[in-house]
């Protein structure tokens, strides 16, 4: 039996926080719980008047990978993350609609290994009704080293 991809698990694990809520707290998610998705895991605060959203927290294998130190820094600070675009949208997504959204984004960054990036996003809200934060998880496609001239 193959094993579930990190997306996947998250979704379970989200699932399961939620219970027969709209979407889980924060305070839900224990790191405890998901040290497989640690690595894999961004946690960016959502801004309103006007939409924005902030980094909070970024997993150890997503730090390596990206170009900058995004940690504090808001998606309309960096250039590469336009209003409108699919990192943006995605976001705005789970905020308008309060459900997961999975997709592929566009990879930039200084890993020559990386093929393919693709994440879930999860909302998570302090009222129930509102996300105030969105549960990203990052599933990291890699080139064959052996392969690679």
């Amino acid at each position: 039996m193959p094993e579930d991809s990190p997306i996947d698990m998250a979704h379970a694990h989200w699932e399961r926080m939620r219970r027969v809520r709209l979407m889980p707290s924060r305070a839900d998610l224990d790191p405890v719980d998901i040290p497989r998705l640690l690595p894999v895991t961004i946690l960016v605060e959502v801004l309103r008047d006007p939409l924005d959203f902030r980094y909070r927290l970024l997993g150890t294998e997503i730090d390596r990978i990206v170009k900058a130190n995004y940690r504090g820094r808001c998606f309309s600070e960096l250039e590469h993350i336009a209003t409108g675009g699919r990192l943006w949208s995605d976001h705005e997504r789970v905020v308008l609609t309060r459900a997961p959204v999975r997709s592929t984004v566009e990879y930039i960054g200084h890993d020559q290994f990386v093929r393919t990036l693709s994440h879930g996003l999860f909302p998570l809200s302090n009222d129930g009704e509102t996300v105030h934060m969105i549960w990203a998880v990052g599933e990291i496609g890699r080139r064959d080293i052996r392969t690679t001239p």
